[in-house]
């Protein structure tokens, strides 16, 4: 028989003796304000518990992320409980022309204000915000 996602979740947190310091209620108000209080849905990249892999910091790009339901909510997948971390890059290049340099827009201000606003807990690292699910 085949071991459910949420025992194998339970198993490597209590292994790598990690605390939860999000819960579902924190990650809809985070997914809310993403797309609804930014001037841009934030690219984003995120690691679950069941991953390896370290994320390198994310680059200035023209890519807008999907905050529609990046963590499964309303799905048995996850439903959002097996998120190590989620990486935010409040900073997006506009294409303006082909002769013109595109235009940097750097939300980090708002998105500092809005994780303060609603008690998300985050770190920042270099031009990135990290907010932990589990540390």
């Amino acid at each position: 028989m085949q071991e459910s996602w949420k025992r194998r979740a339970f198993r490597i947190v209590q292994q790598r003796q990690l605390c939860s310091c999000m819960n579902d209620t924190k990650r809809r108000e985070l997914c809310h304000a993403m797309r609804f209080d930014m001037p841009f849905p934030p690219p984003f990249t995120m690691k679950t518990l069941f991953e390896e892999c370290q994320s390198e910091p994310m680059q200035d790009d023209y890519y807008l992320g999907d905050w529609e339901e990046p963590f499964g909510f309303g799905t048995d997948q996850f439903d959002g409980i097996a998120i190590e971390w989620i990486r935010i890059h409040p900073r997006l290049l506009v294409h303006r022309g082909r002769l013109i340099s595109p235009q940097l827009l750097d939300a980090s201000e708002q998105l500092e204000c809005l994780l303060h606003k609603h008690s998300i807990p985050f770190a920042k690292q270099d031009m990135d915000y990290l907010i932990y699910g589990y540390r």
